[in-house]
């Protein structure tokens, strides 16, 4: 494997490891710094990662969904160093 394909899958495995495990931790990070900073607004990003977090744990196929988000991002940066190789 070269850097490139290194690159990539880490990239897809980090997205799919955040998408599964991290919406949660960072709706909550987004609720302690609301309330730490007096900021109202970043209220609506604990809302929208814990809505996001809820609505995907809901879901039967969570984890192939995350999985399959990570595959595509890897490829697509896989396809734009391709691309970047042939010009």
């Amino acid at each position: 494997m070269n850097k490139i394909q290194i690159r990539a899958l880490l990239w897809g495995l980090g997205i799919a490891l955040y998408l599964r495990f991290g919406l949660e931790p960072t709706g909550w990070f987004f609720y302690e710094a609301s309330h730490t900073l007096s900021l109202d607004w970043l209220y609506w990003g604990y809302s929208i990662f814990r809505g996001g977090a809820h609505a995907l744990s809901l879901w039967e196929l969570q984890t192939l969904s995350c999985v399959l988000v990570g595959a595509v991002v890897g490829f697509l940066i896989l396809w734009r160093a391709g691309k970047r190789v042939a010009l």
